[in-house]
């Protein structure tokens, strides 16, 4: 509890910070809080976001947004602990509460001459931006309900949990469509496999199920017509936009992005190489990496037309999808602890298990120096600057 409090205290602290910066906390490379905030005041209602902090602020200034935003930091915490649940059921709720905190602040690992260290990067817990902060533990709440529901698949269908798996994937939509954006494209793949595979005699659940994605598609038209009322702003494949490849840093196109990318996997690219016979019995893994591929793809293909283009939207969606991702990899690796501990030492496990260790401690460290930082004023934009070394 008390490093839970303090670390509830830490992020007040900083969006406080980010939101004197100056400008006011307009500048880009500072946060997107002041902008969200302006937005807010302006009537520009696209998130339900728009509908908390502007109260928030009214009620208590600065402060009030700053502890809103941390209050939705700890509700991220302590939903990806009870993600963990059903990883290890016998590890008691205050473990995985630790366990769900130091991970918290996993980020790209850090390397010599790694280009930016945040630019071109794909991370679960970001600092920056509001929608996306508010947007993550009920994705993940989205995520684990469907998990549940999907269960009724091959019997009796459980409405109730459909129901509440609905609820909460329309919530997190209503915050930021990047989950559903992925999550809907995956479900269909889910469905017709299962209709192939029952011949179609599973066809009411699988119509029940498909059904769930309706209401979150009804709010993205809503937002569309928002934050898409220019004429020329749209959504168009990328390979029929001009645009600068210097200032594309959200994907492989220049240094910065590829070596992004590399350091961002390090962790899940190791669960998934030294564990993956372990990680693929799960369905949960199989259905987090779909739902990651088809964000990835998504990010790459689609870009964001008119003067939206270089805002990167469309990243947003493999940044929630590796949240879910990182759960389920991480998951892995405590059941391959867990099963070293109990005797298993077949094919080197426990070396296998000490790499994959090694890596999310290198994620973890890498990130806490990054939070040092920010907590210290400086921007989450930091060039790592170690381009002289000679050899790296």
């Amino acid at each position: 509890m008390a490093a839970l409090a303090a670390f509830t205290v830490a992020m007040a602290w900083l969006h406080y910070q980010q939101l004197c910066s100056p400008g006011g906390g307009t500048d880009p490379y500072t946060s997107d809080l002041g902008q969200h905030l302006a937005f807010a005041q302006k009537g520009m209602v696209y998130s339900t976001t728009s509908l908390l902090i502007g109260p928030a602020y009214a009620l208590a200034g600065r402060w009030g947004i700053a502890w809103l935003l941390a209050l939705f930091h700890l509700a991220a915490v302590v939903v990806f602990a009870c993600g963990l649940r059903e990883a290890l059921p016998q590890l008691q709720r205050p473990v995985r509460l630790l366990i769900s905190l130091v991970v918290y602040f996993a980020q790209a690992v850090w390397m010599p001459r790694g280009g930016y260290w945040y630019q071109g990067t794909i991370i679960g817990t970001v600092y920056h931006n509001t929608t996306y902060i508010m947007l993550a533990p009920f994705a993940l709440l989205a995520v684990l309900a469907f998990y549940r529901a999907w269960r009724g698949m091959s019997g009796k269908l459980d409405l109730r949990a459909w129901l509440v798996y609905t609820l909460w994937l329309t919530v997190a939509t209503s915050f930021k469509a990047s989950l559903v954006f992925a999550f809907a494209p995956a479900l269909l793949v889910l469905l017709i496999v299962d209709l192939v595979r029952t011949r179609g005699k599973n066809f009411r659940q699988e119509f029940i199920m498909g059904c769930s994605v309706l209401p979150s598609i009804a709010l993205c038209l809503v937002q569309a017509n928002v934050l898409f009322a220019d004429a020329d702003s749209g959504m168009q494949l990328i390979f029929t936009v001009d645009f600068d490849r210097h200032a594309m840093l959200w994907g492989p196109f220049n240094e910065a992005g590829v070596l992004g990318l590399l350091r961002s996997f390090v962790f899940v690219g190791a669960v998934g190489v030294l564990l993956g016979r372990r990680a693929w019995k799960s369905f949960r893994y199989r259905f987090s990496l779909l739902t990651f591929c088809i964000a990835m793809a998504e990010a790459l293909l689609l870009v964001e037309s008119g003067e939206r283009l270089y805002h990167a939207n469309l990243w947003w969606g493999p940044f929630i999808c590796f949240w879910v991702f990182l759960l389920e990899s991480l998951a892995v690796w405590l059941r391959s602890c867990a099963d070293w501990r109990g005797g298993d030492r077949a094919g080197h496990l426990g070396v296998r298990v000490l790499l994959c260790g090694a890596a999310l401690m290198w994620h973890i460290i890498s990130g806490i120096c990054f939070l040092v930082l920010m907590l210290q004023g400086v921007s989450y934009n930091i060039p790592i600057q170690t381009y002289h070394f000679l050899f790296f």
